[in-house]
Protein backbone atom coordinates (compact mmCIF):
# COMPACT_ATOMS: atom_id res chain seq x y z
CA UNK A 1 0.00 0.00 0.00
CA UNK A 2 1.31 3.26 -1.17
CA UNK A 3 2.36 5.58 1.91
CA UNK A 4 1.90 9.57 1.69
CA UNK A 5 4.61 11.45 1.97
CA UNK A 6 3.70 14.80 3.34
CA UNK A 7 6.49 15.85 5.78
CA UNK A 8 7.77 19.26 3.96
CA UNK A 9 5.17 19.85 1.96
CA UNK A 10 3.47 23.38 2.29
CA UNK A 11 -0.45 24.32 1.82
CA UNK A 12 -1.68 27.60 0.67
CA UNK A 13 -2.43 30.11 2.92
CA UNK A 14 -6.12 30.87 2.24
CA UNK A 15 -8.13 34.33 2.69
CA UNK A 16 -8.46 35.68 5.89
CA UNK A 17 -12.28 35.90 7.19
CA UNK A 18 -14.22 34.88 10.30
CA UNK A 19 -14.08 31.35 10.33
CA UNK A 20 -17.77 30.36 8.70
CA UNK A 21 -19.33 27.01 8.68
CA UNK A 22 -18.70 25.14 4.83
CA UNK A 23 -21.08 26.01 1.75
CA UNK A 24 -23.37 23.37 3.43
CA UNK A 25 -23.87 26.03 6.63
CA UNK A 26 -27.99 26.97 6.40
CA UNK A 27 -29.70 24.00 5.51
CA UNK A 28 -32.97 23.87 5.57
CA UNK A 29 -33.28 20.27 5.86
CA UNK A 30 -30.72 19.74 8.90
CA UNK A 31 -32.82 18.52 11.62
CA UNK A 32 -29.83 18.25 14.15
CA UNK A 33 -31.33 17.80 18.00
CA UNK A 34 -29.68 18.41 21.44
CA UNK A 35 -27.70 15.26 22.90
CA UNK A 36 -26.50 14.61 26.25
CA UNK A 37 -23.79 12.03 24.64
CA UNK A 38 -21.97 11.27 21.88
CA UNK A 39 -23.39 9.84 18.85
CA UNK A 40 -21.96 6.83 17.17
CA UNK A 41 -22.61 6.60 13.17
CA UNK A 42 -22.02 4.35 10.98
CA UNK A 43 -22.50 5.29 7.23
CA UNK A 44 -22.91 2.35 4.72
CA UNK A 45 -23.03 5.30 1.67
CA UNK A 46 -19.99 6.83 2.34
CA UNK A 47 -18.06 3.58 3.82
CA UNK A 48 -17.23 5.14 7.51
CA UNK A 49 -17.16 4.82 11.22
CA UNK A 50 -17.17 7.36 13.69
CA UNK A 51 -18.15 9.32 16.59
CA UNK A 52 -19.79 12.17 16.16
CA UNK A 53 -19.79 15.02 19.24
CA UNK A 54 -22.81 15.61 21.92
CA UNK A 55 -25.26 17.80 19.93
CA UNK A 56 -25.23 15.56 16.72
CA UNK A 57 -28.61 13.35 17.90
CA UNK A 58 -29.66 13.90 14.04
CA UNK A 59 -27.06 13.90 11.40
CA UNK A 60 -27.53 14.75 7.44
CA UNK A 61 -26.01 12.89 4.56
CA UNK A 62 -25.92 14.29 1.26
CA UNK A 63 -24.97 13.03 -1.66
CA UNK A 64 -23.39 16.06 -3.93
CA UNK A 65 -23.30 16.23 -7.79
CA UNK A 66 -20.37 13.95 -8.71
CA UNK A 67 -16.84 15.06 -9.92
CA UNK A 68 -16.54 14.91 -13.50
CA UNK A 69 -14.25 11.77 -14.47
CA UNK A 70 -10.85 12.88 -15.74
CA UNK A 71 -10.54 10.30 -18.93
CA UNK A 72 -13.97 9.08 -20.69
CA UNK A 73 -13.20 5.41 -20.09
CA UNK A 74 -12.81 6.32 -15.87
CA UNK A 75 -15.77 6.19 -13.63
CA UNK A 76 -16.61 9.39 -11.92
CA UNK A 77 -15.55 10.09 -8.30
CA UNK A 78 -18.47 9.33 -6.22
CA UNK A 79 -19.03 11.78 -3.13
CA UNK A 80 -20.92 11.61 0.54
CA UNK A 81 -21.22 14.45 2.87
CA UNK A 82 -21.90 13.76 6.80
CA UNK A 83 -22.19 16.52 8.43
CA UNK A 84 -24.35 18.29 11.60
CA UNK A 85 -24.59 21.68 13.29
CA UNK A 86 -23.76 21.33 17.02
CA UNK A 87 -26.99 22.22 18.92
CA UNK A 88 -28.28 23.48 15.77
CA UNK A 89 -25.62 26.25 15.91
CA UNK A 90 -24.30 27.37 12.36
CA UNK A 91 -20.85 28.58 14.11
CA UNK A 92 -20.42 25.27 15.50
CA UNK A 93 -20.00 21.43 13.77
CA UNK A 94 -18.38 19.02 12.29
CA UNK A 95 -18.66 17.06 8.71
CA UNK A 96 -16.91 13.70 6.93
CA UNK A 97 -16.81 13.61 3.37
CA UNK A 98 -16.00 10.19 1.51
CA UNK A 99 -14.39 10.64 -2.10
CA UNK A 100 -14.44 7.01 -4.26
CA UNK A 101 -12.46 6.46 -7.34
CA UNK A 102 -10.25 8.91 -7.51
CA UNK A 103 -7.52 9.31 -9.32
CA UNK A 104 -4.15 10.26 -9.58
CA UNK A 105 -2.66 12.59 -12.16
CA UNK A 106 -1.44 9.79 -14.12
CA UNK A 107 -4.69 8.05 -14.25
CA UNK A 108 -3.70 5.62 -11.54
CA UNK A 109 -4.31 5.40 -7.43
CA UNK A 110 -4.17 8.80 -6.18
CA UNK A 111 -1.52 10.49 -3.64
CA UNK A 112 -1.08 13.10 -1.51
CA UNK A 113 -1.27 15.79 -3.72
CA UNK A 114 -5.24 14.36 -4.55
CA UNK A 115 -5.71 14.41 -0.90
CA UNK A 116 -3.93 18.12 -0.11
CA UNK A 117 -6.01 19.61 -2.78
CA UNK A 118 -9.30 18.08 -1.29
CA UNK A 119 -8.36 19.36 1.70
CA UNK A 120 -7.60 22.87 0.87
CA UNK A 121 -10.48 22.99 -1.03
CA UNK A 122 -12.45 22.50 2.10
CA UNK A 123 -10.83 25.34 3.92
CA UNK A 124 -11.27 27.58 0.97
CA UNK A 125 -15.12 27.01 1.75
CA UNK A 126 -14.13 27.95 5.19
CA UNK A 127 -11.98 31.32 5.18
CA UNK A 128 -9.68 30.08 7.47
CA UNK A 129 -6.24 30.05 7.12
CA UNK A 130 -4.11 27.80 8.25
CA UNK A 131 -1.73 27.97 11.05
CA UNK A 132 -0.57 24.50 11.30
CA UNK A 133 -0.13 21.01 9.58
CA UNK A 134 1.07 17.57 10.50
CA UNK A 135 1.56 14.35 8.99
CA UNK A 136 -0.49 11.66 10.82
CA UNK A 137 -0.22 7.84 10.33
CA UNK A 138 -2.33 5.45 12.24
CA UNK A 139 -2.93 1.65 12.05
CA UNK A 140 -5.93 0.01 12.41
CA UNK A 141 -6.89 -3.07 14.28
CA UNK A 142 -7.13 -5.21 11.54
CA UNK A 143 -3.52 -3.80 10.88
CA UNK A 144 -3.78 -2.03 7.83
CA UNK A 145 -2.39 1.59 8.06
CA UNK A 146 -4.50 4.91 7.12
CA UNK A 147 -2.41 8.21 7.02
CA UNK A 148 -2.40 11.79 5.72
CA UNK A 149 -2.63 14.94 6.92
CA UNK A 150 -4.25 17.60 9.98
CA UNK A 151 -4.46 21.66 9.26
CA UNK A 152 -5.27 23.44 11.82
CA UNK A 153 -6.32 27.13 11.21
CA UNK A 154 -7.88 30.21 12.43
CA UNK A 155 -9.84 33.76 11.38
CA UNK A 156 -8.28 36.99 11.50
CA UNK A 157 -8.81 37.30 14.81
CA UNK A 158 -7.47 34.12 15.97
CA UNK A 159 -10.38 33.26 17.89
CA UNK A 160 -12.51 31.40 15.59
CA UNK A 161 -10.91 27.97 14.94
CA UNK A 162 -11.20 25.14 12.05
CA UNK A 163 -9.40 21.62 12.40
CA UNK A 164 -9.54 19.93 8.57
CA UNK A 165 -7.63 16.06 8.62
CA UNK A 166 -7.81 14.77 5.11
CA UNK A 167 -7.02 10.90 5.11
CA UNK A 168 -6.14 8.24 2.11
CA UNK A 169 -7.12 4.80 3.08
CA UNK A 170 -6.72 1.55 -0.02
CA UNK A 171 -7.29 4.47 -2.43
CA UNK A 172 -10.40 6.30 -1.00
CA UNK A 173 -10.61 9.86 0.23
CA UNK A 174 -11.67 10.84 3.78
CA UNK A 175 -11.54 14.81 4.92
CA UNK A 176 -12.81 15.28 7.96
CA UNK A 177 -13.82 18.55 9.24
CA UNK A 178 -14.88 20.67 12.49
CA UNK A 179 -15.50 24.48 13.31
CA UNK A 180 -15.82 26.01 16.16
CA UNK A 181 -16.47 30.52 15.59
CA UNK A 182 -15.78 31.00 19.38
CA UNK A 183 -12.36 29.04 19.56
CA UNK A 184 -10.98 26.42 22.15
CA UNK A 185 -11.86 23.80 19.02
CA UNK A 186 -8.59 21.76 19.07
CA UNK A 187 -8.49 20.92 22.98
CA UNK A 188 -12.00 20.37 23.30
CA UNK A 189 -11.92 16.29 24.06
CA UNK A 190 -15.42 16.12 22.30
CA UNK A 191 -14.10 16.84 18.78
CA UNK A 192 -10.38 14.62 19.92
CA UNK A 193 -12.54 11.82 20.09
CA UNK A 194 -14.73 12.51 16.83
CA UNK A 195 -11.02 12.65 15.25
CA UNK A 196 -9.53 10.03 17.01
CA UNK A 197 -12.32 7.55 16.15
CA UNK A 198 -12.69 7.50 12.22
CA UNK A 199 -12.40 4.30 11.26
CA UNK A 200 -12.99 3.19 7.29
CA UNK A 201 -15.36 0.83 6.08
CA UNK A 202 -18.70 1.00 7.84
CA UNK A 203 -20.67 -1.89 9.83
CA UNK A 204 -24.52 -3.01 9.39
Amino acid sequence: MKRLLLIGLLLPTVALAQVKDPVLEGSPDNPTTLNEGPVSHSSVRGDFRVVFPPGCAKLVTKVPQEEASTEDDYPAVAVTLTFCDRYQEKGEGCSVSSFFNVLGKDGGAPGSEQVIERVVRFLKTMNATINHETPISKELPDGSIIEGIDLLASDASGVGQAWVRGLLYQGDIYVMAAWKNTGKLWDDPDFQNFFNSFQPGASD
